[in-house]
């Protein structure tokens, strides 16, 4: 889909460019290589492409950070080196800034898929996110909804219950000022009113229509600095005495074997998309500044791919009210886009077209308030917070000092002290220090090559794949405590020595909140656990696959 970059005078809708079938087996460098040739190609025709956004798929996190260069670099493709590419100047005092003065283009992460992200995060049940003295976790939405009236905070059992992973009015709901005002009545609750106050930052930044370019970097500045600071927090915190803190919070004793200490921070794959969206606003208002893009263009709530999943949900809906079949060869969706956009152009032409003779669809009263609130909302007014880079200095050094009053009253500023990072400059260069021995990538693919090695020899790609296994564990949800469940083991586990279980969610312990995710075997006369996955793949010699149909489905039973 591509969204053009509104003016004044005329407003458009997203159209389709391209749709393709995939079999979901491609690399880093297919993705390089196809946004490369979408870009050259719009070129030819006078247009020229400001930047990609996806969702926060781990397939496009790697190519991202390659194309924008956040901790990776390109030896073999030259990306600056296209007349085209887009240049700024960083100002030297920016030592947060950790990206390249120079992009072809630019890349987004949708900014509705990292809400839900962190939603979902928060609403885990494995994950016990800690800062300073107190914890991050569900257990204070439950005892709010638990114990005071629904018509004080709105919110209802189905806004926490995380199987519902992409329900972004949840996050909305969550972060209203009348949830917050009732979480003060709850006894050390500033843990979660942190972290809310952290996802609607994001919101503002990156959703909200009416927010100025202003208060779009001092939320996308402050995302990132309440992130930072407490990713270094973590970093430089035992592991005993992080376990020690969520005991004395929560009576939740952790494995104590396990030196990880991912469950008490945001998944990286979050931390990544904050990050990246911070750089690419600010280094978009650069370009702004330095009149290589209209003001138009700081209009970052089109920067999504919300209108790809409308264009697929639409063009299901097409075959009828009396249709089982929701699946479709992609020759069949090419055909109902079609129809979709030329629909598309003339509500377009009608809503926005100075014709008064023009076609008129009868629309129902939300969708009609809603385009006129699109409409009104899209520009930027000229001279109403003015860009300049005096201004966006002050505004994340603002952005800095209220994060660092938010994290210290967590009483963590004693570490930071201990440290010596009491000052920006200090916090930041830590901070790359960390991120530039952890994540660094130095990727040799080349645009002409055939054959690539796969993404998943990289550790990097590892840690990405790792933290969807992490994202899918948080599903686990349940009011009552499960007990393992014994199965006999004797045929399937008889003859194993000698085997290391790689690759296996095999383990000697397991948390105990998920131990109804497991089953209790005995292997060579010890105990062990085994995931109930891991279990069904052992046992089953043929790989079922359900119809799309649902018809289809109704039949096989």
């Amino acid at each position: 889909m591509v969204q053009p970059i509104n003016n004044i005078q005329f407003a458009s809708n997203p159209f389709l460019l391209s749709a393709f079938g995939t079999n979901n087996f491609f690399e880093t460098i297919d993705i390089i290589r196809r946004w490369i040739w979408i870009f050259e190609q719009s070129l030819l025709k006078s247009v020229r492409i400001v930047g990609f956004s996806t969702d926060g798929d781990p397939k496009y996190m790697r190519p991202m950070r390659l194309v924008t260069g956040f901790f990776t670099t390109l030896p073999n493709i030259k990306l600056d080196a296209y007349k085209d590419s887009f240049r700024v100047n960083i100002p030297e005092e920016w030592n947060w800034y950790f990206g390249c003065d120079s992009h072809l283009f630019l890349c987004f992460q949708d900014a509705t898929y990292l809400s839900t992200k962190l939603r979902n995060r928060l609403l885990s049940r494995t994950a016990h996110m800690l800062i300073g003295n107190r914890c991050i976790c569900i257990h204070y939405l439950s005892a709010l909804i638990r114990n005071t009236p629904k018509l004080r905070h709105g919110l209802v059992k189905s806004d926490i219950f995380p199987q519902d992973r992409q329900n972004f009015s949840s996050c909305v709901k969550i972060c209203i000022d009348d949830v917050i005002n009732c979480l003060n009545n709850i006894k050390d609750s500033e843990g979660i009113i942190m972290y809310r106050r952290l996802l609607r930052s994001i919101m503002i930044a990156y959703i909200d229509k009416l927010t100025t370019p202003i208060d779009r970097i001092y939320h996308a500045c402050f995302s990132v600095f309440v992130s930072r600071l407490s990713y270094i927090w973590i970093d430089n915190m035992k592991r005993t005495d992080l376990d020690n803190s969520l005991y004395e919070l929560t009576g939740i004793t952790s494995n104590q074997n396990n030196t990880n200490k991912k469950q008490f921070f945001i998944t990286n794959n979050a931390y990544y998309c904050i990050e990246i969206n911070a750089h690419q606003l600010t280094y978009l208002a650069l370009l702004v500044i330095e009149k290589k893009l209209p003001l138009e263009a700081m209009s970052i709530h089109l920067f999504n791919s919300q209108t790809c999943e409308e264009m697929f949900r639409s063009a299901r809906s097409m075959p009828g009210t009396f249709s089982s079949i929701v699946n479709f060869s992609v020759q069949e969706f090419l055909n109902r886009a079609q129809k979709l956009s030329l629909l598309y152009k003339i509500k377009t032409e009608s809503e926005f077209g100075s014709s008064d003779n023009g076609i008129v669809f009868p629309k129902h009263y939300k969708q009609s308030k809603q385009s006129k609130q699109w409409k009104q909302s899209t520009h930027v007014t000229v001279g109403n917070d003015t860009l300049n880079l005096k201004t966006i200095t002050q505004t994340i050094e603002q952005a800095y000092n209220d994060a660092t009053e938010l994290l210290f009253s967590f009483d963590t500023k004693k570490l930071f002290y201990e440290k010596q990072m009491t000052t920006i400059k200090q916090v930041n260069n830590c901070m790359y220090n960390i991120l530039r021995k952890r994540i660094n990538i130095q990727d040799y693919s080349d645009l002409n090559e055939q054959d690539e090695t796969s993404d998943s020899e990289d550790g990097s790609d590892i840690t990405l794949s790792s933290e969807s296994y992490a994202e899918s564990e948080d599903q686990a949800y349940g009011e009552h405590p499960y007990e393992t469940l014994t199965v006999s083991s004797n045929r399937v586990f008889g003859d194993l020595n000698g085997s290391k279980f790689a690759g296996m969610r095999l383990f000697d312990t397991i948390r105990p909140e998920l131990a109804k995710s497991y089953f209790e075997v005995e292997i060579k006369q010890k105990r062990k656990y085994l995931h109930k996955q891991t279990a069904c793949w052992i046992l089953t010699e043929n790989k079922p696959i359900s119809s799309n149909d649902r018809l289809a489905r109704v039949r096989q039973r």
